[in-house]
């Protein structure tokens, strides 16, 4: 695959390339907006849906993104789910720094799910963020349940869930509900109550931290997107790309020693950089944690991926919650030297990931 440049056309819904589907979704109320993106002259189109949830307050609403070839897309069927303060947006437009993308252009119908934490803007205020209070583990999980049902009305065929990291603790506690009825989990460096245990504090949790407070942070990212050389506004660093890439190797929820992300020598920091401005800034405590579930007695084909910079404790949670699905055919594949966030945005992440995830799909789809 030759990567390629994405630039989004904004067109009218109506635009005879691209032929929205039309699901036949659960019951809720939905608005549904389409553009197109161009790759090397091939349109994708890209539909997104806001859909109420329950109890249907102010932040209570997800988001389905839908991206796939517009002359057709036949092949497997895909829902991403993100991991803690991640969203379904596409901040990127590389197909090799885009799992999503990388699928599309195979004509693998990609969606991704926006959870309720996308719409509550990162100014709330405390009385705002009560809100969270009631965002559990299993209300996710059931947003989760809900957006397979809109998905299934809209491309028929397998259902493959994906997730990364705190997506891939919802995509294991979907797959232990009876009525799940996946064809499989592709698993992005992640196992089961992969979340950090944040004691105290609101029902929020901040993307920001201690280390570098959600102003700074922004203030950071930003000034690494526009040039990583100019110099850093943090103190004791050389250059803004130093700063970021310096943080980012140190985190100490990961087990520093590149566990976040191994810095320039695995990906591009600028490319981290816009990973991470796309981050929503608050996150539920109480969707943190819990007991972890039972897999299911009926294996499901899993291939996991296990980033290796946070250790070889972390490399065996991967690979135990894989065997435990997905029986003694589940497969894993260690990422030497990548961190957590390597795996979606590394130079090779396309050699690395993208293609054996299409090709495992491929396999298990009877392409």
């Amino acid at each position: 695959m030759t990567a390629g440049r994405l630039a989004l056309a904004l067109l009218v819904v109506a635009a005879l390339a691209c032929r929205a589907p039309r699901p036949e979704r659960p019951e809720g109320s939905c608005t549904h907006v389409q553009a197109i993106r161009q790759l090397h002259g091939e349109p994708l189109c890209e539909d997104v849906w806001t859909c109420s949830r329950p109890p249907r307050g102010q932040f209570d609403r997800i988001g389905l993104r839908r991206v796939a070839r517009c002359d057709g897309a036949t092949g497997p069927v895909v829902l991403y789910l993100p991991g803690m303060h991640m969203n379904a947006e596409l901040p990127l437009v590389e197909p090799r720094h885009d799992l999503r993308l990388y699928l599309a252009e195979e004509r693998v119908r990609a969606w991704g799910l926006d959870y309720r934490t996308h719409a509550v803007p990162p100014d709330a205020s405390p009385a705002d963020l009560r809100a969270l209070d009631g965002w559990t583990v299993d209300r996710f999980v059931d947003d989760v349940a809900w957006a397979t049902a809109f998905v299934r009305g809209a491309d028929p065929g397998p259902l493959f869930v994906a997730g990364f990291s705190q997506g891939a603790v919802f995509a294991y506690r979907l797959a232990s509900r009876r009525d799940a009825a996946l064809a499989g989990l592709l698993i992005l460096d992640g196992a089961p109550n992969t979340g950090p245990v944040v004691a105290g504090g609101g029902p929020a949790i901040d993307v920001g931290g201690s280390r570098l407070p959600f102003a700074e942070r922004r203030r950071l990212l930003d000034q690494v997107i526009a040039d990583a050389n100019a110099p850093s506004p943090l103190p004791g660093f050389p250059t803004a790309g130093a700063a970021l890439a310096s943080i980012l190797s140190t985190a100490p929820l990961f087990g520093r020693e590149g566990g976040l992300a191994a810095g320039a020598r695995v990906s591009e920091i600028s490319v981290l950089a816009v990973l991470l401005r796309s981050y929503d800034r608050w996150w539920p405590r109480a969707a943190v944690g819990g007991p972890s579930p039972r897999p299911p007695k009926t294996p499901l084909p899993v291939l996991a991926f296990a980033s290796t910079n946070m250790g070889p404790a972390w490399v065996d949670r991967v690979r135990a919650a894989a065997l435990a699905y997905g029986g003694p055919e589940a497969e894993v594949r260690e990422l030497a030297g990548y961190g957590h966030l390597d795996v979606l945005v590394a130079r090779r992440a396309a050699q690395d990931v993208f293609q054996p995830a299409l090709a495992w799909l491929g396999r298990r789809a009877g392409r």
